[in-house]
């Protein structure tokens, strides 16, 4: 995958929207301003194709993020047929109106990672099912064959359940799959590392980890196969 060098921080790429806005006649079309912004910080053709693992092109997910901000500041205001345009005069609150889709949840965005990790060491990978519990992901060594890792993600959730999930799924009588819950939530950690003791089977990860295992996933997969044995 290409190296994606640091876009700018969130500061100058408000600066620069609202420059690029100024520039076009004070509105223009959200593709118009993303590709002057992209022209703007020289990026790469490698650097245009970069895209998240949920599937979002870089460049263009930050910059929605940041006109995001800038809409809720009441510096530009947007409707539904992708028209930027630049407010003059003082900022004030005004209704966010945009046709562009809301940025992934966090319990969102972690499942697409683990669904892109577990594709990217070779799994059969499915969402949103199971037997007798909706799991979030699931990773299987063929099509056809049972879950041999299920992943459960907590986000403001039912901690409890995602516990009855996994020990369904870990249970020799059902999957005997590799449990794998991640908490966004300190004390939700804390909970399951303590529920976890003495069964190797599950455990419990925090989502930065899933963030760092995306980072490296196509520098060293070997590494990632050492810790997700399809043996195991």
């Amino acid at each position: 995958m290409a190296k994606l060098k640091n876009l700018p921080p969130q500061k100058q790429i408000e600066a620069d929207i609202i420059q690029v806005l100024n520039s076009l006649g004070n509105k223009a079309r959200r593709k118009k301003v993303i590709d002057a912004l992209a022209k703007k910080w020289r990026l790469t053709q490698e650097e245009l194709g970069y895209h998240t693992p949920g599937g979002w092109v870089y460049y263009e997910h930050r910059i929605d993020g940041v006109a995001h901000k800038l809409r809720s500041k009441g510096r530009i205001v947007t409707d539904n047929d992708g028209l930027w345009q630049l407010l003059e005069g003082k900022p004030k609150k005004l209704p966010i109106v945009s046709s562009l889709p809301p940025l992934p949840k966090r319990h969102d965005e972690l499942k697409q990672k683990m669904i892109y990790v577990g594709k990217k060491l070779g799994y059969h990978v499915s969402a949103e099912e199971g037997a007798l519990y909706r799991h979030d992901v699931l990773w299987k060594q063929g099509a056809y064959k049972s879950p041999c890792h299920v992943i459960e993600i907590c986000e403001g959730g039912s901690l409890p359940k995602d516990f009855d999930a996994l020990h369904w799924a870990n249970d020799p009588k059902n999957w005997g799959a590799q449990g794998i819950l991640i908490v966004t939530d300190d004390k939700d950690f804390e909970k399951a590392g303590k529920r976890f003791v003495g069964q190797p089977g599950l455990i419990a990860v925090k989502a930065e980890t899933v963030d760092a295992l995306c980072k490296i996933v196509d520098d060293n997969p070997e590494f990632l196969e050492l810790i997700f044995s399809k043996e195991s």
